[in-house]
């Protein structure tokens, strides 16, 4: 129970370096607090909604292939942190661009934010996590780090958002390393 905790809150510390890290670049392009808080509940709302989706899929094939269900969640884990990485690593300062001026790019930018939550979702569904606080809290800390992000995004620049997508991607892959010791030291 500790342990799946404890791996639950470093799961959810990634998530949130993730999302600062777009909202950093948000915040760069000088959004009013209007907008700020449209991104913030439009950002909570799409972070909120896939890691259910992700959940619900998730049980689904746990229930199909059973005890192979937390092998895959630990190599979806893994290659989100690859994906994070890559992206903190190797993308252009232009791919960063996050203003969203009309309901279609708002729309646009939450989904894509939200992509890692619904990989996280399928593998919390996996490892049968709860999902309701899951789903509320990430929820919660999508909308406080996006307000907080998109605040200072001016003031720390790019460097700062490159930085937590990088810590995000490492915390990550510390995890799903942490999850297959723990699930190979079972056997």
């Amino acid at each position: 129970m500790i342990r799946t905790l404890a791996s639950t809150g470093v799961l959810f510390i990634a998530l949130g370096f993730d999302t600062l890290a777009v909202a950093v670049g948000l915040g760069m392009s000088g959004l009013t607090r209007r907008q700020q808080l449209r991104f913030g509940v439009a950002f909570a709302t799409a972070e909120g909604i896939m890691p259910l989706v992700g959940f619900l899929l998730g049980k689904v094939l746990a229930q199909a292939v059973g005890d192979v269900a937390s092998y895959i969640a630990i190599g979806i884990l893994f290659g989100l942190a690859i994906y994070v990485l890559r992206e903190a690593l190797f993308s252009r300062e232009e791919e960063r661009d996050y203003r969203a001026d009309n309901w279609a790019a708002l729309v646009a930018a939450a989904l894509s934010v939200s992509m890692d939550e619904l990989a996280v979702g399928f593998s919390l569904g996996l490892l049968s996590v709860p999902i309701l606080v899951a789903v509320l809290y990430i929820a919660l800390q999508a909308f406080v780090l996006t307000i907080v992000g998109t605040t200072v995004g001016k003031r720390l620049g790019y460097l700062f958002a490159e930085r937590a997508e990088l810590v995000s991607g490492l915390a990550l892959m510390l995890l799903a390393f942490f999850l297959l010791a723990e699930r190979v030291a079972k056997i």
